[in-house]
């Protein structure tokens, strides 16, 4: 008999597989997956622990994609606090609906803490020594550090999946 879950899965699966797979894809092609993955609502508790793995995750990577779309310095600040205060709220979400921390790996949480690096790279570090020559770099460094992040989201979906099924 078919259940929701995992056809919103693998809805979500074959999202991150187009984004992945697209020879030209826009940022924004992140955020159908995303919003199909926060919609869903896995039964049993070790699915709920890789889903609010997987959410904190990919969210936090799509989010930060995102960012130098808004390359005003009038958008600056707002848009680093509304990503902040985003993760702040799913992570308690999650804590509540868990019961418990989100239960990240050590790789993961080091992933999420590189986003920090690469934030004072982009802000501080690039204009104040590598700015003319390297112009680029920074969009270069954020785009293949959130592939990355997407990569492995994509793995945790399809083990979320075959786990639904």
């Amino acid at each position: 008999r078919p259940r929701a879950p995992p056809f919103a899965a693998a809805v979500c699966c074959c999202g991150l597989a187009a984004f992945l797979c697209g020879w030209h894809v826009h940022e924004k092609a992140i955020l159908p997956p995303l919003v199909v993955l926060s919609a869903l609502v896995p039964g049993e508790p070790r699915s709920a622990q890789l889903h609010a793995r997987l959410l904190v995750l990919l969210s936090t990577t799509a989010h930060y994609s995102l960012l130098p779309l808004l390359h005003q310095p009038a958008e600056y600040l707002l848009a680093r606090v509304m990503c902040l205060l985003y993760l702040h709220l799913l992570v308690h979400a999650m804590r509540a609906r868990l019961g418990a921390a989100v239960p990240l790996r050590p790789v993961e949480v080091a992933y999420l803490r590189g986003f920090g690096a690469i934030e004072c790279f982009c802000a501080v570090v690039h204009p104040a020594l590598i700015a003319p020559r390297l112009e680029f770099a920074p969009l270069l460094l954020t785009s293949v550090y959130c592939a990355v992040g997407v990569h492995y989201s994509a793995c945790l979906a399809y083990a979320y999946w075959w786990r639904e099924c």
